[in-house]
């Protein structure tokens, strides 16, 4: 999906690119292969010391992206796996938009990928307890979540239970900032990115919008 973007909205394949919350540095190893510069920032240490451990050829470090400052600029910048709805206050929103405008020169292209707030407006997309399994030659987990709203502060809830062959019960809390379209553009403008396309799939075709994810694309142009 991210070559797509590339292809579509640059006028040339990225020769650097920052992924912001690249976890294990999955997504960043598999573009490196295509000649680019990659930077890979990630907020928990235990990430970023299992992504040097397996991909030693990416630049990797631990970071907030509400901090971040490497000092340098990137002709792409990704936020995927809905790491910008980690930033749940206003404050902690202006600062992320704040790190991808200081890493940005005019034409860098920003990917953001998070849960589609539109989605929920009708209700029937909503799903209040999901089940999960996971399944790999190091373990086997069955999930149980139960979602909420906390809608004064405009956060998504999760509670989840996870059931670990052989080390028990683990229970995670989560709560992630929801964005609309409207309001998403409407921030990215504030900072001087231009939005080029905005999709719910990954083919980027174009839609109503009423798909679980949303895939932005902006341009930074100041």
């Amino acid at each position: 999906m991210c070559r797509r973007i590339f292809s579509r909205f640059l006028p040339k394949p990225p020769v650097s690119i920052l992924d912001v919350g690249c976890g294990t540095g999955r997504d960043l190893d598999v573009l490196s292969h295509d000649g680019a510069d990659c930077w890979g920032i990630d907020y928990l240490p235990a990430m970023i010391d299992y992504a040097k451990q397996q991909r030693p050829h990416l630049h990797l470090q631990v970071g907030d992206m509400c901090a971040l400052r490497l000092g340098r600029t990137f002709d792409a910048i990704m936020c995927m796996g809905s790491t910008f709805m980690y930033a749940l206050s206003n404050a902690a929103v202006q600062m992320a938009l704040e790190t991808f405008a200081a890493h940005s020169h005019f034409g860098t292209l920003l990917i953001l990928d998070i849960n589609n707030g539109a989605n929920y407006l009708g209700g029937e997309y909503f799903k209040k307890n999901i089940e999960y399994s996971v399944n790999s030659p190091e373990f086997s987990a069955q999930g149980f979540a139960v979602n909420s709203f906390d809608r004064r502060r405009q956060l998504l809830v999760r509670k989840r239970k996870w059931n670990i062959k052989g080390q028990g019960s683990v229970d995670d809390y989560c709560e992630y900032r929801l964005f609309f379209p409207a309001e998403l553009e409407h921030l990215l403008a504030e900072i001087k990115f231009k939005v080029v396309g905005m999709f719910d799939n990954m083919e980027l075709r174009e839609t109503d919008l009423s798909g679980s994810r949303l895939y932005v694309a902006s341009i930074f142009q100041s």
